[in-house]
């Protein structure tokens, strides 16, 4: 399977600096309030993937175990990570942005060795067929979340990200497992900081 689209190299040196920018301006570390005995991971990896929510129980369990083998076995070779870029002039104005891959490898390999331990938790069950899919075999996941990177446990510190995100799953024809193909950002922008520009530091 080979990536259908991806980021033109001039584009991409745009992206990632335009992120960079953003990263070191929105985000300060924060006291956090220390590892929470409540979360729980889902359970020991799903395998198979045969069903959409498996894939991303099974990205939850990456992110909370720091698991970089696990965590890009979520992907389709062609997966897109989408990030919306709000308009700093407070109006509804935005512009969509996305990395592939090979770029979620790298941060996440740089994220999962760097920091002590990470928090994920997603909540939300819906899943239905995807409008943008003519032929009905992606299914749209919706999920909210709260996610800690600690970069310090004594004491606590790190960085906070949450609100919505939204993930475009599909199964794979070579062996019927479920993969994410398209993950879009949304997250709640009060706090100054979003799940992409929170991954952008480890880029």
């Amino acid at each position: 399977m080979r990536r259908l689209t991806e980021v033109p190299n001039n584009k991409r040196k745009s992206l990632f600096a335009i992120a960079s920018i953003l990263a070191a301006v929105l985000i300060s570390t924060a006291c956090l309030t220390g590892p929470s005995d409540s979360i729980i991971p889902p359970g020991p990896p799903w395998e198979p993937v045969d069903s959409a929510w498996k894939v991303i129980e099974n990205l939850q369990f990456a992110y909370n175990y720091m698991d970089i083998d696990l965590y890009m076995s979520c992907f389709r070779d062609d997966f897109e990570f989408h990030l919306l870029w709000y308009n700093p002039h407070g109006n509804s104005a935005k512009q969509d942005s996305f990395w592939g891959y090979a770029e979620e490898e790298q941060i996440h390999q740089n994220m999962f060795a760097d920091v002590p331990m990470i928090e994920l938790t997603l909540s939300g069950t819906s899943e239905y067929p995807w409008t943008g899919d003519s032929t009905g075999q992606s299914y749209q996941l919706d999920r909210t979340f709260d996610l800690k990177v600690y970069a310090s446990l004594f004491p606590a510190q790190g960085y906070m990200a949450s609100g919505s995100t939204y993930f475009i799953c599909r199964p794979d024809t070579a062996d019927d497992q479920w993969y994410i193909w398209q993950w879009w950002d949304l997250s709640d922008t009060k706090e100054r900081v979003t799940w992409a520009t929170l991954k952008m530091m480890f880029y």
